[in-house]
């Protein structure tokens, strides 16, 4: 699959561009919030369905263009140099975002969303552009026209004061009337449209009049609220249904104090018998001084707590992602030991972890002695990528280690009864692995040539680099991996060693990328080896490293490495000293 980046359309089939974080599932199927998720240059990585189809974009068209530049803000040059912006300041370490900004419909309708931009952080390190937001064109509508309401309402009292001190005077009474109506009309206007529900009630909390939106959100019609007490008939419990008393209701303590009171969390009851959490402002009404009832006015908070809900979630879940990632990290890099350093081989080897918002591999790497002084080298990798997949390969590791230490029959024995001991003890993984021996010719006196056997369970062949830069793949017929069938049909294969060669086992995220293909991969590593046939072991794998691997990839790799030196001369200073485990000669 190839990388995300601009202007690259994904398939039909496919929602998200790879390299989108796992838990932006949590987000997709959102239908109260929009959600875009963008890589640290601004690429769209994916949008929820809600911000893309949603909208009437087509989803191919709007991933891999940089944010600023999608269908959103098309209709406004204006605005989508502002998101770039608010993009490149929050890339660059910069404080969230907020602001209310035009954005535009597919159709060219231009709307208003409340945005919010910020970085999402896995530990210390920074991942992601998460942008979040919701159309509030309707609300600011709303909140326009009770304004007006509120504004119509104080000049509609004002009004009748003028027309009761001059109730005499018949021209200026048929003015105050005709404003009146014009009040009057704004007012029900206001109230059939505005979203929140709205409540007028009189001195003893008995409903006088309800807007559409009160009736639609609690299910009572008009004809069953009017004259009705309001507390009893849709506030006299608790959201655990225990008894709400009147007197600690914010309503009641608004009729009998005069004051405006805030309460934002409140439930009220529908009349299928389901709550509705809720928060409320209750507003006094006042006529010739005198405290006559209550406006209240309250908002369904379902889909904020929903919000808050997913907020905390997603939140846990990148903690636990963390946690589970630095636990398989410790246990990966306690079972990966150092070489031993047997008389005329060095060994040299490196683990290079994946990047920190990749998920944890199973790979690893094994030397050691046998107790005839032969050398053993193991590389593999277990299938899956979670702390499941370390523990396993732990397992496998350990069980391949116990087994070949003191067995002579080979490669390929050793494999096949490791296979029959993970069945015997439910250790239950699919893992691909190399085992090499490393042994004295045996029709050769001791200052001779050496023997590599080698049997290969569906991994990635070994390779053998010549002083002159030459490059030999091992390969061999492809074996099944472990895990599948103990029985399967294994074998040997066998080539001289000859000093001054060097073998390197690897794993697959040494050569393998989104980009290019296995072939194309192995062919990169024979070009990256081709002029380090003589260069120092060490230096020839951090060479090796930086050409193939320049910063952490998605993939872990593992390599051990082994350069044979002459047996008739002493050990080179470069290959270290000679360190052998007790009892091996």
């Amino acid at each position: 699959m190839a990388e995300a980046g601009r202007g690259i359309a994904p398939p039909p089939d496919v929602e998200a561009l790879p390299g989108t974080p796992s838990w932006y599932s949590v987000l997709h199927e959102s239908t109260f919030m929009f959600a875009a998720v963008c890589d640290l240059d601004g690429t769209l990585l994916t949008a929820n369905r809600l911000a893309v189809e949603g909208r009437g974009f087509d989803r191919r068209e709007q991933l891999g263009r940089p944010l600023w530049e999608a269908g959103w803000w098309a209709g406004d040059p204006d605005v989508g140099a502002t998101v770039r912006g608010w993009c490149l300041e929050v890339a660059a370490g910069g404080a969230p975002v907020r602001a209310v900004t035009s954005f535009f419909l597919a159709d060219g309708r231009r709307r208003t969303a409340d945005l919010t931009m910020q970085l999402v952080r896995d530990g210390d390190q920074e991942q992601f552009l998460l942008a979040t937001g919701m159309d509030i064109t309707d609300r600011l509508h709303a909140e326009r026209l009770t304004a007006e309401a509120r504004a119509a309402g104080a000049e509609a009292t004002t009004l009748r004061q003028v027309a009761t001190a001059r109730a005499r005077d018949l021209e200026v009474l048929r003015e105050t009337e005709a404003k009146l109506t014009r009040a009057l009309a704004i007012t029900e206007r206001v109230l059939a449209n505005v979203a929140d529900g709205i409540y007028g009630l009189d001195d003893e909390g008995r409903v006088e009049f309800l807007n559409p939106a009160a009736a639609r959100l609690t299910g009572y019609g008009p004809g069953e609220q009017l004259g009705q007490d309001q507390h009893a008939l849709l506030h006299d419990r608790r959201p655990d249904g225990s008894p709400y008393p009147r007197e600690e209701c914010p309503v009641w303590q608004a009729l009998r104090t005069g004051r405006t009171v805030v309460a934002d969390q409140e439930t009220f009851w529908r009349k299928d018998g389901t709550a509705i959490p809720v928060e409320m402002v209750i507003v006094p009404t006042v006529e010739e001084g005198a405290h006559t009832g209550v406006v209240v006015s309250f908002r369904d908070l379902t889909d904020r707590l929903a919000a808050q809900r997913q907020a905390a979630e997603l939140e846990a879940l990148a903690a636990r992602t963390a946690a589970d990632r630095a636990l398989s990290d410790r246990l990966q890099q306690s079972l990966l030991t150092p070489p031993p350093e047997p008389d005329h081989l060095q060994i040299a080897v490196r683990y290079s972890p994946a990047a920190h918002e990749a998920q944890v591999g199973g790979d690893w790497y094994d030397a050691f002695l046998q107790p005839d002084g032969a050398t053993m080298l193991v590389i593999g990798d277990v299938v899956g990528h979670d702390s499941s997949a370390a523990a396993a390969m732990g397992q496998v590791r350990g069980l391949l280690r116990a087994l070949a230490y003191a067995d002579e029959d080979g490669p390929a024995a050793t494999l096949t009864r490791v296979e029959h001991a993970a069945r015997g003890l439910a250790v239950s993984t699919l893992a691909t692995a190399v085992l090499a021996r490393i042994e004295r010719h045996p029709d050769v006196p001791v200052a001779g040539r050496r023997l590599l056997r080698w049997s290969n369970a569906g991994h990635l062949p070994p390779v053998l680099l010549a002083p002159d830069g030459s490059v030999t793949m091992l390969t061999s017929t492809p074996e099944l991996m472990l895990g599948i069938d103990p029985d399967a049909p294994r074998s040997d294969q066998s080539v001289d060693l000859h000093d001054g060669h060097t073998l390197l086992l690897v794993t697959d995220g040494l050569v393998e990328r989104r980009d290019i293909d296995l072939d194309e991969g192995i062919e990169r590593l024979r070009e990256a080896l081709r002029d380090l046939g003589a260069t120092p072991l060490e230096d020839l794998l951090d060479t090796v490293l930086a050409r193939l691997v320049p910063e952490p990839g998605a993939d872990d790799v593992a390599i051990v490495a082994v350069r044979a030196f002459p047996e008739d001369r002493p050990r080179p200073a470069e290959a270290g000293p000679n360190r052998l485990p007790p009892g091996v000669g």
